[in-house]
């Protein structure tokens, strides 16, 4: 259940619920499939899979919850190819040309008949509530899919005051100086890619991946006036990933040094194991985040 990305909220306010509060709030919205005339259906399911009856799993303070999203997949091809049949069958017919009215109707009497023959596509989202450090995270790099999870979660706890985080350097200015400079905060180290953006109309960018990075090559794109819009960086000789402009991160590894520690553990069932990931695996992300944060928001000079 290893997350793969961090799109990254703050609470605004403590979070009200324990796990068993925030249980009952759910199960006002469990996940039920699309109905025949439904495009997409969301609710909520338990992380730990189905013989677990619990709609959150709370570890350490942590708590997880899981939210499934199903949709019909109904290819616009397949409603355009039916459309276009009868709009010729109907002009022949009456030699007449069809209104963007008529044709708009009709393309949604297409989609009405069509939508229950339609083949339905089923994710999870998985996301974490961490109320001590007041942190939402969502195991995502889509704003969309991490706005659907926020949007059904405030429906079922009624409100979710939440923000990007608030940084005092810019993401952007700060990744650069560290590229720049070669030189990073401690724990930090600078991985094989990263993302280099003009600020000028032409707006070109340019990308290294698999690439040393303190080379002419990379410090001519900043002499041009980039700036660094994404860079892989490494933490602690523990996990690497992609930290982007918007301070979210994409493309976490968890490096070998987990593998030794789950090595070490006996997990009895399904169940057990995944709550001993979720535990090292929040234990250690917040331990990132925290030193990531620092960067950016150094503390003031007395």
């Amino acid at each position: 259940m290893w997350f793969k990305n961090l799109y990254l909220y703050k609470l605004q306010q403590a979070f009200p619920l324990t796990a068993e509060a925030l249980h009952e709030q759910l199960a006002a919205r469990p996940f039920i499939g699309c109905l025949k005339d439904q495009r997409e259906s969301s609710g909520w399911v338990a992380p730990l899979g189905r013989p677990s009856e619990s709609l959150v799993h709370a570890a350490n303070g942590y708590i997880w919850l899981t939210m499934a999203h199903q949709e019909r997949m109904l290819p616009s091809s397949v409603v355009k190819e039916e459309l276009d049949e009868r709009v010729s069958e109907i002009q022949e017919r009456e030699s007449r040309k069809l209104s963007s009215r008529e044709k708009k109707d009709m393309r949604e009497q297409i989609e009405f008949e069509l939508l229950p023959q339609a083949f339905t596509r089923t994710r999870q989202l998985d996301a974490w509530i961490d109320p001590h450090e007041q942190w939402l995270v969502v195991n995502t790099s889509s704003a969309s899919q991490a706005e659907r999870l926020t949007a059904l979660l405030r429906k079922c706890i009624d409100t979710l005051p939440i923000a990007a985080p608030e940084t005092s350097n810019s993401p952007t200015f700060l990744m650069t100086h560290w590229l720049t400079e070669g030189v990073l905060p401690p724990k930090f180290e600078l991985g094989e890619e990263c993302e280099l953006r003009s600020q000028g109309d032409d707006q070109s960018v340019a990308v290294f991946k698999k690439h040393e990075l303190l080379t002419d090559e990379v410090k001519s794109n900043l002499a041009t006036g980039k700036l660094v819009s994404k860079l892989m960086l490494t933490w602690d000789e523990r996990i690497s990933f992609v930290l982007t402009d918007n301070l979210q991160l994409k493309r976490l590894k968890f490096l070998d040094v987990f593998d030794e520690q789950l090595n070490e553990q006996d997990p009895q069932s399904y169940a057990e194991s995944k709550d001993i990931e979720f535990t090292l695996m929040t234990g250690e992300v917040s331990r990132l985040l925290a030193d990531l944060m620092a960067c950016f928001n150094p503390p003031k000079a007395a």
